[in-house]
C-alpha cells in the first residue's frame, strides 16, 4: 500500500533531480557557446534543454495520477484576484531589480536590445525574436517555472514539513523555494560572480513574494501572473524602440 507519506519524497527527490539535470544542460548549452555555433540554435537549445529536464521531473512526480489529481496538487487555479496579485508583484519585484542594480552598479543593467522588426521576418516581425526574445521569456518560462517552483517544489516541501505549524511550514517551503529558484538562476544566467549575486538577489525577492502569494491564495494563479509581469517588463523596458 502507498501512504501520503510515501508519496513525499519521490516528489522532492524527482524536483531536486530535475533542477540539478536542468542546471547540467544550462550549463552544457554554454560551453558549447565556444564553439561558435549558430546563437539561434544555442538560444533555442538553452530553453530546450533546461526545459525537458522539468517537464521530465514533473511528469515522473505524478506518474500513476490523473491530471485533475496532479493539478489539484500543484494549485493550477486562478481567479480574477490573481490578476491584482501578479501584477502588483510582478511591478514591485522589478522596481526592486532596477534599485538594487542602480545602487550595486549605478546602472539598471536594462540595456536596450534589437527591435523585432529590425531582425525582419513575417510580417515584419521577427519569427526568431518573438520565439526567444518574447515568447519563450514572458509566456512559456512563467507558466512552466511557477508550476514547478510554486507547485512541485513548494508544496512538496510544505507537505515534507507537515509536523509543524501551518505557518511554519508553509514559511520554511516559501523560503527555501525561493533559495533554490534563486541560485538556479544565478547558476545558468549570470556571467559574472558580481551578476551572480545581483540576480540571485533579484530572483529571490521575486521568488518570495511570489511564493507568498502561493502559499496564502493556494493557487498558482497570482505567481504566474506576477511571473508574466516580472518577465515582460524587462523584455519592455529592454527593447529598444
Amino acid at each position: 500500500m502507498v501512504t501520503k507519506t510515501s508519496r513525499r519524497v519521490p516528489r522532492l527527490v524527482w524536483a531536486g533531480l530535475g533542477l540539478v539535470a536542468a542546471v547540467l544542460c544550462g550549463w552544457t548549452v554554454e560551453a558549447a557557446a565556444s564553439a561558435r555555433l549558430d546563437p539561434a540554435l544555442l538560444g533555442i537549445a538553452a530553453y530546450v534543454l533546461v526545459w525537458v529536464p522539468l517537464v521530465l521531473a514533473l511528469i515522473l512526480s505524478f506518474a500513476g495520477q490523473t491530471m485533475r489529481e496532479a493539478a489539484a496538487f500543484l494549485g493550477l487555479r486562478f481567479r480574477a484576484m490573481d490578476l491584482l496579485w501578479g501584477v502588483g508583484i510582478g511591478c514591485l519585484a522589478r522596481a526592486a531589480d532596477a534599485l538594487i542594480r542602480t545602487v550595486a552598479t549605478g546602472s539598471t543593467g536594462l540595456a536596450p536590445q534589437p527591435t523585432l522588426s529590425s531582425i525582419g521576418g513575417i510580417g515584419g516581425i521577427g519569427v526568431q525574436a518573438l520565439a526567444l526574445g518574447v515568447i519563450a521569456p514572458v509566456v512559456i518560462a512563467p507558466i512552466l517555472e511557477e508550476t514547478y517552483f510554486r507547485g512541485l517544489v513548494l508544496r512538496s516541501l510544505a507537505a515534507a514539513l507537515g509536523r509543524l505549524s501551518a505557518a511554519a511550514r508553509w514559511g520554511a517551503a516559501v523560503v527555501i523555494t525561493a533559495a533554490a529558484f534563486a541560485l538556479v538562476h544565478a547558476l545558468l544566467l549570470a556571467g559574472t560572480p558580481g551578476e551572480a549575486v545581483l540576480t540571485g538577489v533579484s530572483t529571490f525577492l521575486f521568488a518570495l513574494l511570489a511564493g507568498a502569494v502561493a502559499a496564502a491564495t493556494q493557487r498558482l494563479g497570482g505567481a504566474i501572473v506576477g511571473h508574466v509581469v516580472f518577465n515582460g517588463l524587462g523584455v519592455l523596458l529592454t527593447w529598444a524602440v
